[in-house]
């Protein structure tokens, strides 16, 4: 007991800590490594990223260290984005889950983000060449899990290069979850913090994309409450998310439709200061051993949308 309170004082301690530092009031764009906080899994994806408290898939686990506590069977499985036009060419993600003993769970996870060749242009915009860019990262995590509370950990490796300029991250992520009465579910993350190197081109220091999370999510058991034999429940979650360079939170709102794990309907909705707000939606299904999520995010500023694609294999 003493250890699981000291646990769950630890990351508010830590998020205070990280508020408290200049690398959490960045200002509009004064963090690098933005991809390491953009959604990657289908799942999250289809919930505008709500449901930190509910994350039922370890395909989440590069985004959200709290998708370990849900983790009872080996699972290996890849995430891809499709961008629209004016995305990256390339994203995918590789994902391995490993329950262990009764419960304990380790996590790793590797992704890559590439760019084809890009226009270089001076100070005037004149064309001096082409130019290449791309980031990766690897990441290692363990958890534990138990009936009504749940931790984990999370260490990361990232790499970033633009044209000749490079950038090197070590960071960490961590979480606490509390379920009470099978039903209602409370969670916290704090994740991307740690070191950054300094910019090769101005010599300044980078700030790491470090961001917190916190959301409820409350589950209706919809065939129980109606004396249905089949398994249906829904999911409802509403988070609040900071990212170190924004002003305000965005509110996060996702649901999901649950017939057993067979079949998954979901959407979500952001609210996201001084940008677009925005709609998703998604599916899963599982057959057997194999898992398939999708997930669908518009982007209406630009005309266009992305296209999140999962698969993972249980064993």
């Amino acid at each position: 007991m003493l250890k699981k309170l000291l646990i769950i004082l630890l990351l508010p301690c830590v998020a205070a800590f990280a508020a408290s530092g200049r690398y959490w009031n960045t200002g509009l764009g004064g963090v690098t490594m933005q991809f390491l906080s953009m959604q990657v899994s289908p799942r999250s994806a289809a919930l505008s990223g709500a449901g930190v408290a509910d994350a039922s898939r370890i395909s989440e686990v590069t985004r959200n260290p709290l998708a370990l506590t849900g983790l009872r069977e080996s699972e290996f499985g890849l995430n891809q984005i499709i961008f629209g036009d004016a995305g990256a060419d390339n994203f995918v993600s590789v994902y391995y889950g490993l329950p262990l003993f009764e419960s304990f769970a380790l996590s790793f996870g590797l992704e890559y983000l590439g760019y084809d060749d890009l226009e270089g242009r001076d100070e005037e915009g004149m064309l001096t060449g082409d130019y290449g860019a791309y980031a990766w990262a690897l990441q290692a995590g363990a958890g534990n899990y138990g009936k009504a509370f749940g931790w984990s950990l999370s260490a990361r490796f990232a790499y970033q290069a633009i044209d000749d300029e490079s950038t090197l991250a070590i960071l960490g992520d961590a979480g606490v979850v509390y379920r009470m009465l099978k039903y209602l579910s409370f969670g916290a993350t704090i994740t991307n913090f740690g070191y950054v190197t300094d910019s090769e081109y101005s010599g300044e220091h980078e700030a790491a994309p470090m961001a917190l999370q916190a959301g409820i999510t409350g589950i209706v058991p919809v065939s129980s409450l109606l004396g249905l034999e089949s398994l249906w429940e829904v999911h409802v979650s509403a988070d609040a998310y900071r990212r170190a360079d924004m002003d305000d939170p965005e509110w996060r709102f996702g649901m999901e439709v649950a017939y057993q794990e067979f079949l998954l309907l979901r959407a979500g909705y952001a609210a996201r200061p001084h940008t677009e707000d925005g709609f998703s939606a998604g599916l899963g299904f599982t057959f057997g051993r194999i898992v398939f999520d999708y997930g669908y995010s518009p982007r209406p500023a630009l005309g266009d949308g992305n296209h999140y694609l999962g698969l993972g294999v249980r064993f």
